[in-house]
């Protein structure tokens, strides 16, 4: 299960994220859509920690828009829906690392809360 999830997100990052972007710690949404770099630079407009950029802000395309398709409670792809079946990854050197979810089925979770306060600390 894991190398199908591993070869479908890998084969869609090829499409989606430049490929700068591969030496940096990502998440990328099930349906292989970029959701920003774990990078505590808020000013880099790919930072999930720029909290005015589009992967940071709590209005943007990110994981923290609990209202959002990839961060909502309510959205089966949802980074806060406590069920959620197919929630982001976390994937460094494209490989996937953890499962960035607040549902506590998934044994490699990472609660999205927890990343934010470690990712983006000074």
């Amino acid at each position: 299960m894991k190398k199908v999830i591993s070869s479908v997100v890998i084969g869609c990052l090829a499409t989606f994220v430049p490929t700068s972007v591969f030496a940096a710690t990502i998440v990328v949404a099930s349906d292989g859509t970029f959701l920003g770099v774990v990078d505590n630079n808020l000013y880099n407009t790919n930072s999930i920690c720029n909290q005015y950029g589009q992967y940071g802000s709590p209005y943007g395309m990110g994981i923290f828009n609990r209202y959002g398709r990839y961060g909502g409670e309510y959205s089966q792809i949802g980074a806060y829906n406590e069920r959620a079946q197919k929630p982001p990854l976390l994937i460094k050197d494209g490989q996937p690392i953890a499962i960035v979810t607040k549902n506590p089925n998934f044994q490699y979770r990472l609660d999205p809360d927890y990343l934010q306060q470690m990712a983006c600390r000074n």
